[in-house]
């Protein structure tokens, strides 16, 4: 940190001014010995001893801070043509910072301040140059320690304000609320008035946390992962902490270690306010003791199914192979007892006893809200003995998969009156699996049509086997066929070339 003792110029006219050249490759300040540079100067220096002769300021902490010495307290710059640069410089120019003698000072905008003092009066001056000093006493103070070490320390403030301590504390409920004024299940509840009323309830009472930044309020201890950007306020004592990314900033008083948010809330009502919704939506809930009914026998049906999984999984995957070979044929419908455990175990059924329906009813996720109404047909279709009749239903689907699968001679596709049966794609299609994505299509495409090209010699793709597989096809429907393969499912467009998709690697 601190100005290169190489550009530091003393002048004893000046003790409490150090001087030094600005702008890139200035390395030299080679006369002052203009009137006008020399009646600022002056003015600077009476300014600066006064406030430091009122105040008993201890110049030390700002000397060490720039790396200077004797009586200097501010630097004052000079450009090229050894002119005075109108704007002194702010201290976050210095802070945690090195700088290059060989580079000389950036000149930077936004570290220099907007005041020309070359246009001042006598008591604008004073009053700004009190102003710089005050900036340059606290940025020193900050400067005692590094950056991390003040977010961290701002970070710990965060989590100790009130707001943010509630947030903590009320975590389960306040995500318990903020879920289920999303869920799907508010609208199987009863009396959509109270329902309504609640969630208006909800947005009001929410919105001191919502304009909490996530990613500050995951744990006890965390900020986000983003840049921020730090703006030092002396005559607060306060360092501003923006994240540009969250779209938020707070406020760090560094004599007090406290926190202002940048919208403050009485702690008192939101904790009163979190608690009441919290009640309410329970009253709400308690009312409708059959849904809540209807929801605790879909969480043990799914319980009761955990046995079962691996053989209810080996039969969705058979019915889900099945209905890709025959699209028109959804099976679900066919099978209630593969509709139950497709649509169970996409969704969230906790079987836990949780401290309110709130709470519980926040952790349940349903694949589609209709099950509510399924569950009494399913546990009246639930077979007495699963395991007969997962086996037979396993038995079955397997023999459907054989009737559907497909031979080597069945048609598969067709393109303008030429049909290529299934074992003539799984060569195309093992020709794409060994080099859909090293070469472009339209060399695929010389490679079945068995274009002997100097580049295919090269490659040595003419000893290939599927050279001349379709030597009779005219190229353009070489690339009609890839098209086809690509609508029907069978492979994937990429960057270069082609894959094959997951339903070809299956029926494969």
């Amino acid at each position: 940190m601190g100005l290169p003792a190489s550009l530091t110029y003393h002048d004893e006219r000046y003790p409490y001014i150090i001087l030094t050249p600005i702008g890139k490759k200035n390395k030299q300040i080679r006369s002052i010995g203009h009137k006008f540079e020399r009646g600022i100067l002056s003015r600077v220096n009476e300014a600066i001893s006064e406030y430091v002769a009122e105040k008993k300021i201890n110049v030390r902490m700002v000397q060490t801070f720039l790396n200077i010495n004797g009586d200097a307290l501010l630097p004052v710059s000079f450009s090229k043509d050894d002119t005075l640069h109108p704007h002194l410089l702010k201290p976050e120019f210095f802070l945690w910072k090195n700088y290059s003698a060989e580079h000389g000072l950036p000149l930077k905008a936004e570290y220099r301040y907007e005041t020309d003092i070359t246009r001042l009066s006598s008591e604008q001056l004073e009053r700004h140059i009190r102003q710089v000093i005050d900036d340059y006493i606290f940025v020193a103070a900050i400067s005692l320690k590094s950056r991390d070490e003040w977010l961290e320390q701002m970070t710990k403030g965060f989590h100790r304000h009130p707001i943010v301590e509630l947030m903590h504390e009320k975590k389960h409920t306040i995500s318990s609320i903020e879920t289920m004024n999303q869920s799907a299940l508010l609208s199987l509840l009863k009396y959509p008035e109270d329902v309504s009323l609640w969630r208006n309830r909800v947005d009001i009472v929410m919105r001191p946390f919502r304009t909490l930044p996530q990613l500050w309020v995951n744990d006890r201890y965390s900020s986000c992962p983003h840049n921020k950007e730090l703006r030092f306020i002396s005559n607060q004592s306060m360092i501003q902490c923006a994240c540009e990314a969250c779209d938020s900033r707070f406020y760090y008083f560094t004599e007090g270690n406290e926190v202002l948010l940048e919208e403050e809330f009485d702690v008192l009502k939101v904790r009163k306010r979190v608690d009441t919704v919290h009640k309410q939506f329970n009253e709400v809930a308690d009312q409708n003791t059959d849904l809540l009914y209807q929801l605790r026998q879909l969480s043990f049906l799914k319980e009761r199914f955990h046995p079962y999984l691996p053989a209810l999984a080996e039969a969705l995957q058979l019915a889900e192979q099945i209905e890709r070979y025959k699209v028109d044929e959804p099976l679900l419908d066919a099978y209630p007892l593969l509709e139950m455990h497709k649509k169970l175990s996409q969704s969230n059924l906790p079987i836990d006893s949780f401290e309110s329906n709130l709470i519980w009813l926040s952790h349940i996720q349903l694949a589609d809200v209709t099950m509510v109404k399924q569950v009494e047909v399913w546990l009246e279709n639930l077979p007495e003995d699963m395991d007969m009749a997962l086996e037979k239903l396993l038995h079955e689907l397997k023999e459907r998969l054989n009737e559907v699968a497909y031979q080597d001679d069945d048609i598969i596709i067709t393109v303008k009156g030429r049909a290529l049966d299934y074992h003539s794609v799984q060569h195309v299609l093992d020709l794409v699996h060994y080099y859909g994505t090293d070469y472009p299509a339209h060399t695929l495409v010389q490679v079945l049509a068995g274009k002997s090209t100097n580049k295919l010699r090269r490659l040595h793709l003419h000893e290939t086997r599927w050279f001349g597989m379709l030597a009779d096809w005219p190229e353009k429907h070489i690339q009609r066929l890839f098209n086809q393969l690509e609508k029907k499912g069978w492979l994937m467009k990429q960057q270069k070339g082609y894959s094959i998709s997951q339903f070809a690697e299956e029926v494969m």
